[in-house]
């Protein structure tokens, strides 16, 4: 069987984190992998090697800015699309470019566009 569209989603409330895996889960049929934090996101990463990684911008220890210069500084996950969730209203394309970050979702998100808001950002079409 071939492999669908995989994302790992780094996201410190585990409310939403669950909440965003069901959904990419359910009505997407992706295969999704969680983390909670920086660290033990780009250790998923890293081991999944997804087609997309949607990282929370707000996290305590290490930002999503962080997340997203680390993976993107690794040869090996440095062709894997980033995309960054944020409740802010007020986002500098400059640092999200300058951290790799393919595009920014602002929360709060429509459950039934999360899916194709993150594979247009990504550039993956729907196969």
């Amino acid at each position: 069987m071939a492999k669908g569209f995989s994302v790992v989603v780094i996201e410190d409330d585990p409310d939403l984190r669950k909440l965003i895996q069901v959904t990419l889960q359910f009505t997407a049929g992706w295969e999704v992998a969680t983390a909670e934090d920086g660290p033990s996101g780009i250790a998923a990463v890293q081991a999944a090697r997804p087609d997309a990684v949607v990282v929370d911008l707000m996290m305590p220890g290490m930002d999503g800015y962080e997340v997203c210069r680390r993976l993107k500084a690794d040869k090996a996950t440095t062709g894997i699309p980033l995309v960054l969730l944020t409740a802010r209203k007020e986002v500098d394309e400059n640092r999200v470019r300058a951290a790799g970050a393919a595009g920014v979702i602002l929360k709060p998100f429509s459950l039934d566009e999360l899916a194709p808001r993150i594979r247009g950002l990504s550039g993956h079409q729907e196969p």
